[in-house]
């Protein structure tokens, strides 16, 4: 895992009784200082920021990923002067009652898929280029569905089921990943992540409402069926809309 490329889901919404329009600054300063300011840290690949699509109290308002090489370089943005600062300043927006930090689990890659792989000179890598629409995917799995969870992933998912599924007009992109367990803040209102995570990345809601109606997922979820004759209980499932995205 030390070599695989790393994200940081930092996600947050309004403080309850929060002052709305105090909160739109805050994402104002977000878009405008803290996301061109992440990426002076010679470390950070890239950041990107979504805002949910369909407003539910169970998923935060607002997703931020930033992007590693490696946990080593995961590991600098903490102790870098700029990290520093925006970490103080995050914690200020919280105490005033404003902003409610909700996640903030880093993932590694497992697997990345494209459907344009020319714009990728590596198969290795969680950044992709104009996907206005994420959708973000995660199972309740015990111990043991955790192990046939990946093996049946591994072996007929990534093997079988995603071919195709790239195919699917509109579909960009699908990344696996699994938890590290590396966590920078504590003070959370959820602290327990999905052990394996899938992003998946449209062109715009069409294409995910036409990937979700396709035979190709259908044919999936019946594969997965005879692995989980129970069926897998969801735990993340929603879509987010890109605001902005800042590249290096």
């Amino acid at each position: 895992m030390e070599n695989r490329p790393i994200i940081t889901i930092s996600a947050n919404s309004p403080a309850p009784g929060a002052d709305a329009e105090v909160y739109e600054r805050h994402l104002k300063w977000r878009l405008e200082v803290y996301g061109p300011l992440t990426l002076k840290i010679p470390e950070v690949l890239g950041h990107d920021q979504y805002k949910i699509v369909k407003e539910n109290r169970e998923y935060p308002f607002i997703v931020n990923l930033v992007h590693y090489k490696n946990v080593k370089d995961w590991s600098a943005f903490a102790p870098s002067s700029i990290g520093t600062g925006i970490t103080k300043d995050l914690r200020s927006w919280e105490e005033r009652g404003i902003v409610e930090f909700i996640w903030h689990p880093a993932y590694a890659l497992l697997r990345s898929f494209r459907s344009n792989p020319s714009s990728s000179s590596s198969n290795e890598t969680t950044m992709i280029e104009n996907a206005p629409i994420m959708y973000l995917e995660a199972f309740r799995l015990s111990q043991e569905e955790q192990e046939k969870y990946h093996k049946w992933f591994t072996d007929y998912g990534c093997n079988l089921f995603m071919p195709l599924i790239m195919k699917l007009p509109g579909l960009l992109g699908y990344d696996w990943y699994e938890d590290t367990g590396l966590r920078r803040r504590q003070e959370l209102r959820e602290l327990e992540y999905p052990r394996y995570l899938s992003i998946i990345y449209f062109e715009n809601l069409k294409a995910y409402e036409d990937f979700i109606k396709s035979p190709e997922l259908a044919a999936l979820q019946k594969s997965m069926r005879n692995v989980f004759p129970r069926g897998l209980n969801l735990k993340w499932h929603v879509q987010y809309q890109l605001e902005k995205s800042w590249k290096k």
